[in-house]
């Protein structure tokens, strides 16, 4: 999928975020241009607390202060979504169920759980192949 013509909500990876907020991250381009749509669609962006922790980390420890703390600041232009125990303990077993063949990701997992139960299957914009690993609608 190329375009989020029609979307009325995206879940965004860490990745993304990451990408945007990075002149160097190699996907920064097709992330800006993802932000257009985003902002001329006036798109709705979910994701979690815990992919706001993992890019704000990788931002600092990769990119620098600086990108981290501009990506701190946007955070009211997102509709972050707070996890339950329970889809805590689902995404343990879904990270167990997959990592006995593939790398996935505990926050990934997570993600799935949100997105595919909460937020009723929307898209997902990631840049790393784990959210389709794990059958999820993304876009790249």
């Amino acid at each position: 999928m190329k375009s989020l013509k029609g979307f009325h909500s995206i879940f965004c990876d860490a990745s993304f975020f990451i990408a945007l907020f990075s002149k160097k991250d190699t996907k920064h381009k097709r992330a800006l241009e993802l932000f257009k749509e985003i902002k001329e669609y006036r798109i709705t962006i979910h994701t979690s607390w815990f992919i706001i922790s993992e890019a704000m980390t990788i931002l600092l420890y990769k990119y620098g202060y600086s990108e981290s703390l501009v990506f701190n600041q946007s955070l009211d232009l997102y509709s972050i979504y707070q996890t339950r125990e329970s889809q805590h303990h689902q995404a343990i077993a879904l990270f167990n169920l997959y990592s006995q063949d593939r790398k996935i990701s505990f926050v990934d997992a997570l993600s799935r759980i949100i997105i595919t139960g909460d937020l009723n299957n929307i898209p997902a914009i990631s840049f790393d192949s784990d959210f389709q690993t794990l059958g999820l609608t993304t876009i790249s």
